[in-house]
């Protein structure tokens, strides 16, 4: 197929059934934890997706994905954006877990987790920060161990995003304190709705709750629920992360669309300083969008991030300089979310990632 024949087709099917959906302000990938109502809002929209065979376009068909190039998928993301569409509500499950287990997993997890992921039947969060293991994630000190062949879990997540509405967690343990601690790591399935788990939401600064503290005091995991072997857990780790920053670079496609929502705000204006960061948003966006076209694919995957990052400073510096001291004062709820830090310290901090650029990318020296 054509990129301008798939173009066609996903505008066609977008403006037959984005309208109940439709919105005309960025749209957040994670719901506040007090907004059950948005929350089902974006499991049905996903559910609509998932029916027109629109989800996991990247995944292959035998697990209920269409095999198709990253080159399409960014045509899906910027047609998503220009028909004001919001993004899949089960994102992690769909751009972190579900990529692991495709990779890391048994064909019977595969046949068990993939397919409820891109219907939004079973929602996932990511359990694998912790308050001592952000950017140094081989810190992880949340315990498993294994008891008659089931794993008992202790230990402390936070920053999980949508944690509050998952049925289900990507989780990262440490299984064996005395290997070195890249090889001590564990990753599992993780059932949410069990005793031993306890969800508490963060209170951002913008007053929502869109990330969680999770508290797991001797949660179980079943024996079948082990990603890839004990040990072998920074592997799947990896894959998983990079699989979410490939999922920004992506998200960059989605970039011009809110850019040129933005610019339609700020026409006509004479402040010569506003127009100055106008073009400078509109050529980094535009950069990004290329870069997370062609740019991916493995570690690579980090230069799309830090653009990502990049645009999201510039959008904020516009919003702030065309709208002055009062829009922090603002009741859009999803412009403050815009402003919170943690929305691009996900997928690493701009310092993490440049050392994996330069270390597994132009094959630098490894820092000491």
């Amino acid at each position: 197929m054509t990129e301008d024949q798939f173009r066609a087709d996903a505008r066609a099917w977008l403006a037959a059934h984005v309208g109940p959906y439709r919105s005309d302000t960025p749209a957040l990938p994670f719901v506040d934890a007090g907004d059950r109502e948005d929350f089902e809002r974006g499991r049905a929209w996903q559910r609509e997706v998932h029916a027109g065979g629109w989800a996991g376009l990247g995944w292959p068909a035998e697990y209920g994905g269409r095999d198709l190039p990253l080159s399409l998928q960014a045509v899906w993301a910027e047609e998503l954006a220009a028909a004001g569409a919001p993004p899949p509500v089960n994102l992690i499950g769909e751009a972190v877990a579900g990529p692991a287990i495709l990779a890391h997993g048994t064909e019977a997890q595969r046949r068990r987790y993939l397919p409820p992921i891109l219907d939004a039947g079973e929602i996932w969060c990511q359990l694998f920060s912790e308050p001592g293991a952000g950017s140094d994630l081989a810190a992880v000190a949340a315990t498993a161990v294994l008891e008659d062949g089931r794993w008992t879990v202790d230990g402390h997540k936070t920053w999980s995003s949508g944690a509050h509405f998952a049925d289900r967690g990507l989780l990262l343990a440490r299984s064996d304190a005395s290997a070195p601690k890249h090889q001590g790591l564990t990753c599992f399935v993780l059932e949410m709705d069990q005793p031993g788990v306890t969800v508490r939401p963060v209170r951002q600064m913008t007053g929502g709750s869109a990330f969680d503290d999770v508290i797991l005091d001797g949660a179980r995991v079943d024996g079948a629920d082990r990603i890839g072997p004990a040990g072998g857990g920074w592997a799947v780790a990896m894959t998983a992360l990079a699989s979410e920053r490939r999922q920004l670079g992506l998200g960059l496609a989605r970039a011009g669309a809110s850019v040129d929502r933005l610019l339609d705000e700020l026409r006509p204006c004479d402040d010569p300083i506003v127009r100055q960061l106008a073009a400078q948003l509109v050529v980094d966006s535009r950069v990004a969008q290329l870069l997370g076209r062609n740019v991916v694919q493995g570690p690579e995957a980090a230069l799309a991030k830090l653009a990502s990052a990049r645009v999201s400073r510039r959008y904020d510096d516009l919003v702030d300089a065309m709208r002055g001291a009062g829009s922090m004062l603002t009741d859009d709820h999803t412009l403050r979310q815009l402003w919170l830090p943690a929305t691009r310290i996900a997928g690493g901090t701009d310092e993490v990632l440049k050392n994996v650029i330069a270390e597994r990318v132009l094959g630098l020296p490894k820092e000491t």
